[in-house]
């Protein structure tokens, strides 16, 4: 096949342009691994570059197989190009030079567990296994070495802002001598070591310089600093580096990606040709404009707008729910109801949230209703780890015998009882004909027989458990609250800065509320009673388990692939934006987020919140997100995709009858839609409102509300928030660039 046929003008040029720095900024659907593809089968089939001086450098396993298999179509097997992940690029020259850096070609790649046993060790002879850093220590450590940072580094980045600043240099330091010791590097270690093996080593360098002559590199706005800097040294004698991304879809800043990379990349490369690739080929128009609406917003970005040459589409609908369940049900309805009317299948759909603790109640939704899902890159909600620990403290209180549920939680969080110590004690209740449960809530009794040494391990656990005992009568909610917070689960989970542990701790939170919610539908339930429930409820969704499924997942999850039918759910102020991103100025990273799940879908988009949500076991008021008003588009044009006609519906209008149990009338839905309008050049840009004058203490006035007085104002731009406290109303919080709010005139 001729390598050029199928690709569009600005296609052709890129694939054709092979000579010096490259960016070419890829907008979502616009087919940036065709041109990656191609322009590397370009170079060997037209210009007859050996496959061996070539590198392509992805992100991922599945992309780096992707590209392999394209290029075997393309170029045949056996054709020399190194297509790898960073990561296995670094092992592969670090084993052939790992003596320049006094390692052994053999050395070990030490996984997480590995890692922390290392850690566990240094923390331990340096006598500080009870610190306050025992379970944060790790995350610094991984921290640093994303950045290229070396101990001493480190502790001069963060002196003065962390007060065991020096503690953490300590065991980094004691933690890298041991690595050394056992001829082992972790994962982090593999771009770290590859950067100081190529400082330092002239032959390292030279020959991956000698034989890369073109380097190219996928998802280029993912790049940390360490990734970046070895491009920069193996293109630094061709001058032939070629990234492609999207600062648009820059979303990992907070594991360390820096969008500054792209962002200034033809600044590091002032030669560099810098080309856009904006035709999409996913989305219908009316979806690509509600992404340009939102997108335009940030002004940390190449400006470009998406298009398509598709015509046609269906409307983009915005719905606002009186209240979480009623948003989870209609959801679920209108998922129904285009299975069954319009010829969908489940494997069509994902409901996107933007955190996963988010996701049970669409889960219990879709189980309610018989619908197969899965939850991407995760476990469904109930089977999650954290919410697994705790139900087997609560099967353990409930039944005595379930041995399976002590051996699970007996050292989390860590007491220091390890699997001999468990192994000796089951030993003995086997004997004694006793549950290891009794064993244990007496352990006492049995010293003679299992030692002094066994007592006082487990001295800590048979008092937790005299504690959840003595609670077990209590009402369910109650009890399950004290045993969270007897167990210290929050301590554990928050004390490591690490936001997959904080995103567990919220998952226990929401697991908490969903007791509540149970308890207050099953007055007087016990712990069986519910454990009951939720076996069958994980039952039902397992029965449902087959290949096509709805999917169900954060919108980080499901960057690189695509649906026909993408629910955005719970766009909410302090949920989307996160209230984190919001108090630390950063929302336009949340901004792209949003970006990211509107161009997920293919051919059908709703975005839904709820006015009020039951979070974290309490009652949540909450503003729309800022995102849903700016999809709509400019003042000029104030419904954007969703169009002039927007309605208002009591209750859910034209909600389909899927689910069998209509929401009361007291449901109000805001439903905004409307038909794809015909590409149009964009609105000329309002004029931006003066907000020098909204400050803390002002008198303002609001055409519903009243007057009001600002407590504070947050953010800046067209992200700055005010909290008005209005006489008899409260308080309530505004975006002032989009807010009816005027300064009060003397």
């Amino acid at each position: 096949m001729n390598l050029l046929d199928d690709l569009n003008e600005i296609q052709r040029e890129i694939v054709t342009d092979t000579e010096g720095a490259v960016l070419v900024l890829a907008g979502a659907g616009s087919g940036k691994t065709r041109v990656l593809t191609r322009r590397v089968a370009y170079l060997v089939s037209e210009k007859h570059v050996p496959g061996y001086n070539i590198l392509a450098i992805t992100f991922t396993n599945k992309a780096t197989a992707e590209m392999k298999e394209r290029l075997n179509v393309l170029l045949g097997e056996n054709n020399g190009v190194w297509v790898s992940t960073f990561h296995s690029l670094a092992a592969r020259i670090l084993r052939k030079f790992a003596s320049d850096i006094g390692y052994g070609a053999n050395f070990s790649i030490y996984d997480e567990a590995d890692s922390k046993r290392v850690i566990t060790k240094a923390l331990r002879e340096l006598h500080l296994d009870g610190s306050a850093i025992k379970d944060s220590v790790r995350e610094h450590i991984s921290k640093a070495k994303n950045f290229g940072f070396n101990p001493d580094e480190y502790y001069a980045e963060i002196n003065g802002d962390n007060e065991h600043a020096e503690d953490i240099r300590r065991v980094f330091e004691r933690y890298e001598e041991l690595l050394v010791t056992s001829n082992a590097m972790d994962f982090d270690d593999l771009l770290h070591k590859l950067k100081f093996l190529f400082e330092n080593s002239p032959e390292a360098i030279g020959y991956c310089r000698n034989r890369f002559r073109y380097v190219h590199v996928d998802e280029f706005q993912d790049t940390n600093k360490v990734q970046y800097e070895l491009v920069k040294m193996i293109a630094a004698d061709s001058g032939n580096i070629f990234v492609v991304g999207d600062d648009d879809q820059s979303i990992y800043g907070w594991r360390g990606a820096e969008i500054g990379n792209i962002l200034n990349f033809d600044k590091e490369f002032p030669d560099a040709k810098v080309y856009k690739l904006t035709e999409n080929y996913r989305s219908t128009s009316t979806i690509l404009e509600c992404a340009n609406n939102v997108i335009r917003n940030n002004s940390q970005r190449h400006g470009k707008e998406l298009f398509t040459k598709r015509t046609g589409g269906v409307r983009v609908e915005y719905l606002s729910a009186s209240g979480d369940h009623d948003e989870s049900e209609w959801v679920v309805s209108k998922i129904g109801y285009l299975i069954r009317y319009n010829g969908y299948r489940p494997s069509d759909f994902a409901i996107l949230v933007r955190a996963n603790s988010l996701t049970r109640l669409f889960e219990q939704k879709l189980g309610e209703a018989r619908l197969a899902y899965k939850v991407l890159g995760g476990f469904k909600f109930f089977d999650r780890k954290e919410i697994q620990d705790v139900l087997a403290y609560m099967r353990m209180i409930a039944n005595s015998r379930d041995n399976e549920a002590v051996e699970r939680i007996v050292n989390f969080p860590a007491r220091g009882i390890g699997d001999v110590t468990v192994n000796n004690i089951s030993a003995f209740a086997r004997q004694q004909a006793l549950s290891l449960f009794d064993v244990m809530l007496e352990i006492n009794k049995y010293e003679s027989e299992l030692g002094p040494r066994v007592v006082k391990k487990v001295e800590d656990f048979r008092a937790l458990v005299s504690d959840l005992v003595a609670h077990s009568a209590e009402p369910l909610y109650a009890f399950t609250k004290y045993l969270v917070d007897r167990v210290g689960f929050e301590q554990y989970y928050t004390s490591s800065g690490d936001e997959e542990d904080y995103s567990r701790w919220e998952n226990i939170k929401e697991f908490l509320a969903f007791v509540r919610e149970y308890e207050e539908k099953n007055e007087g339930a016990s712990v069986n009673n519910f454990l009951e429930s939720v076996s069958l409820v994980r039952e039902r969704s397992d029965e449902l388990d087959d290949n096509d499924k709805i999917t169900v997942a954060t919108m980080h999850a499901v960057k690189g692939l695509e649906f026909k039918v993408v629910f955005i759910v719970a766009c909410e102020e302090e949920i989307f934006p996160s209230a984190q991103a919001i108090k630390n100025n950063d929302v336009e990273e949340e901004r792209r987020v949003m970006y990211v799940a509107i161009t997920r879908a293919q051919e059908r988009l709703y975005i839904t919140n709820a006015q009020r949500r039951f979070r974290f076991n309490r009652v949540e008021y909450s503003m729309p997100s800022r995102f849903i008003e700016e999809s709509k588009g400019s003042a000029g044009d104030s419904y954007g995709a969703f169009g002039a006609r927007a309605r208002y519906l009591n209750g859910l209008g034209d909600r389909p009858s899927f689910m069998g149990s209509p929401v009361s009338e007291a449901s109000r839905i805001r439903h905004s839609a409307a038909t794809a309008p015909a590409p149009k050049k964009q609105a000329a840009p309002v004029p931006a409102k003066d907000l020098s004058g909204f400050v803390g203490g002002a008198k303002v006035v609001h055409p519903r509300y009243g007057e009001g007085t600002i407590l504070v104002v947050l953010g800046s731009g067209s992200d700055t928030t005010a909290t008005v406290a209005f006489p008899n109303l409260g308080v309530k919080k505004f975006i002032l660039a989009l807010a009816p709010l005027t300064l009060k005139k003397e």
